[in-house]
């Protein structure tokens, strides 16, 4: 795609929702962190709206541009990670050490390879199975915090749902990488 100077204004509304989404992160943390996992719950439900969001009004306003489409994937891997590592260090989460470490060395890998192909013309946006990846991402992080509000002992059955959903987006999450690998594999070597 070609970039008019319009095209690459770092200031325009589907940047700032991403933007935003830091911020929001930052909020879900330390929510996180004073075991306020309602609150948290709320903090991150809407750091995950704006991420539906700005690539809608990105579409929308004709506001696509590079940066946006590097921004918006680095600051969904930011909240997702992030948020991860908090509720990683809060026992009873189901949330354990080679989850997030597979998700985290499949976003680092997958950033890289964007970032390698971004930065030679080569526009490499979200896939389906990387928009996928997000959903049960942000839908297994909302599990976990819904039924550490809640309190598993309440609800056992919940404490299921959620390890499902922690299993399904670490599967998909690997998954997805692999299509993006092999879906970048030519496309890095047309350009050596």
């Amino acid at each position: 795609m070609a970039s008019s100077e319009t095209d690459e204004r770092f200031w325009n509304i589907p940047n700032a929702l991403s933007i935003s989404r830091l911020a929001l992160a930052a909020v879900a943390w330390g929510l996180i962190a004073r075991s306020s996992f309602a609150a948290a719950l709320v903090v991150f439900s809407i750091a995950a709206i704006t991420d539906a969001l700005d690539g809608f009004v990105a579409r929308l306003l004709k506001q696509e541009s590079d940066i946006g489409r590097q921004l918006d994937p680095l600051v969904d891997k930011i909240l997702i990670i992030g948020t991860l590592v908090y509720l990683l260090t809060i026992p009873g989460t189901g949330v354990m050490p080679w989850m997030v470490a597979a998700i985290t060395t499949r976003e680092l890998a997958i950033q890289w390879v964007r970032s390698l192909l971004e930065g030679r013309g080569i526009a490499f946006g979200a896939k389906a199975s990387g928009k996928l990846k997000t959903v049960f991402q942000c839908l297994a992080v909302v599990a976990v915090l819904l039924v550490s509000a809640v309190g598993v002992d309440r609800y056992p059955q919940a404490r299921i749902a959620r390890d499902a959903l922690l299993w399904i987006a670490v599967l998909q999450t690997l998954y997805s990488g692999i299509v993006y690998a092999i879906i970048a594999a030519p496309r890095l070597k047309e350009t050596r």
